[in-house]
């Protein structure tokens, strides 16, 4: 009985094992698929392959001496490389076992408030009003709301109007969306850096930075143009105006099919 159970114990651990390391690769495979990451993790796997072979295999004593100095200073490389990514990896771990992934019990899944936002920006895309909304999901948003001012009121088209008119004093900013209700407007966002995105407007830097660093979908309206633009995951897309609905519900609930 007691070798019966040394066993079970130990399949239970193996299973265990696999488990966890099954999730890590997942998650990060999930945060870098579609960026920078993935193509520079290429790199990294070209770069091991080569160390493994060149020295043993090949016999380049002095490729694999550099590849060996190389790794040396690896970590320190990988922490300044993969910033932005390292730091969304470890948010969503920590918000997804704080919160055993309930998070959306709270929040009414008929989609009216997303409706309503939808019917917003489009408003806005007519009307050539700029705006800059976000969707707050697992990841709180505290540290930006209180660079704003909280309003803490129902979500409706009006509201949303008046906030964005450009004779409002918090017009400039982004209005923060927590529980479907609006919790703060006129609030800071941090804009990407990306080289790539240089070309991008403010508001588009703006919706993207935090789309790089939260899993928080963010609604851009161009004042410009009137494109309707969805920052989330890190990637920003212009989404036409009879998709918006749908998407918004894809990337907030991740249970709408395109």
């Amino acid at each position: 009985m007691d070798f019966i159970s040394t066993i079970w114990g130990n399949w239970l651990i193996n299973i265990l094992d696999i488990f966890i390391v099954y999730y890590i690769f997942y998650r990060l495979i999930l945060v870098i698929k579609g960026t920078r990451a993935l193509q520079i993790v290429i790199g990294l796997l070209v770069l091991m392959f080569l160390t493994l072979i060149a020295k043993d295999v090949l016999h380049l004593q002095t490729v694999a001496w550099l590849l060996g100095k190389f790794w040396i200073g690896a970590v320190v490389i990988l922490a300044v490389v993969f910033n932005d990514e390292i730091r969304l990896v470890l948010a969503k771990l920590g918000a997804g076992f704080s919160k055993f992934h309930f998070y959306h019990s709270s929040v009414k899944k008929d989609f009216d408030f997303l409706e309503e936002l939808t019917e917003s920006a489009i408003e806005m895309s007519k009307a050539r009003i700029g705006g800059l909304i976000v969707l707050e999901k697992e990841m709180g948003l505290q540290n930006y709301s209180e660079t704003g001012i909280v309003i803490d009121a129902q979500i409706s088209q009006e509201l949303i109007l008046s906030i964005f008119n450009t004779k409002a004093p918090v017009h400039d900013g982004a209005i923060i969306i927590k529980d479907a209700r609006i919790h703060s407007a006129g609030c800071v966002l941090p804009l990407s850096n990306s080289i790539e995105n240089k070309h991008l407007g403010t508001r588009h830097r703006a919706g993207l930075g935090l789309a790089s660093v939260t899993d928080s979908v963010i609604l851009i309206v161009s004042e410009e143009n009137g494109n309707i633009s969805i920052a989330y995951e890190g990637k920003i897309e212009t989404i036409e105006q009879e998709n918006l609905l749908n998407k918004l519900k894809y990337c907030y609930y991740k249970k709408v099919e395109l």
